[in-house]
């Protein structure tokens, strides 16, 4: 119903005031929404070390699991720690240290409103304490978090990467479908994001983009049900495509797999 109504109200402010609309439209950008974690996540939670780490003023909710080399659970936009735990205790049986956290605006962290900016970096935060990382796991928009961190410093040795958006026009306009944005609305949404981050925002915050610089080993994972980013698949890296699953349930029965 909320949706419904949201996207009434811009199909008729898209008209009237498109300029109010894109203003609203950047406010729910940058918002996250927060889910009750289901008790499978829960559990696994209560099986994990806690960590409140402080970070630029805020409180950020950190899960860990095991000893030794790093590997680092990142996950996507109004989503939790706990979504990526299936590999959690398998990691740590393996000899690994598993470190998850609730990004700013997530979960149990504090903030109302993140950027991708803000988001890498608490990723390097948490990489130098944590570290060394052997790698990292993220889903969604946690990969170009991820991947920009990487940019600044080349704190992992490997990632694997679920349902990664390869672009940042793409994600503008899943999230003008969404909500039945207009034309005129969506180019001015864009025109702020620019104004915000500058001319090269949609290169910079780009995971096809910035993938290429990066240079390390990676797996990427899509359901053939998804639309596959098959720009980012397509440079040389491994690939994956596994299907029966969609864009959140994909991890869990990818974990599922992997359990003996």
């Amino acid at each position: 119903m909320a949706v419904l109504a949201l996207r009434l109200l811009f199909r008729l402010s898209g008209v009237v005031a498109p300029v109010l609309a894109a203003r609203f439209a950047s406010y729910l950008w940058f918002r996250p929404q927060r889910h009750r974690p289901p008790a499978r996540e829960q559990a696994l939670l209560g099986r994990a070390q806690h960590v409140l780490m402080h970070h630029a003023g805020k409180r950020i909710a950190v899960y860990h699991w095991g000893k030794g080399p790093a590997v680092m659970l990142v996950h996507g936009w109004s989503g939790r720690g706990a979504q990526l735990g299936e590999f959690a205790e398998p990691l740590a049986g393996a000899g690994y240290r598993a470190v998850a956290f609730d990004a700013p605006a997530h979960g149990r962290s504090d903030g109302r409103d993140t950027t991708l900016l803000e988001i890498s970096d608490v990723i390097l935060r948490l990489a130098s304490d944590f570290g060394p990382v052997h790698a990292v796991i993220a889903h969604s928009f946690g990969v170009p978090c991820v991947l920009f961190a990487l940019q600044q410093q080349r704190f992992a040795r490997r990632v694997v990467a679920f349902s990664t958006p390869a672009t940042l026009e793409g994600l503008v306009e899943k999230f003008a479908g969404s909500l039945a944005l207009s034309p005129r609305t969506v180019q001015i949404l864009r025109d702020m994001l620019v104004q915000r981050f500058g001319d090269d925002v949609w290169t910079r915050f780009s995971a096809q983009h910035m993938a290429r610089s990066v240079g390390l080993p990676a797996l990427i994972i899509h359901d053939r049900d998804t639309r596959a980013d098959a720009a980012v698949a397509a440079r040389g890296d491994r690939s994956a495509l596994r299907r029966g699953a969609l864009h959140f349930n994909l991890i869990f029965s990818f974990c599922k797999e992997l359990q003996p």
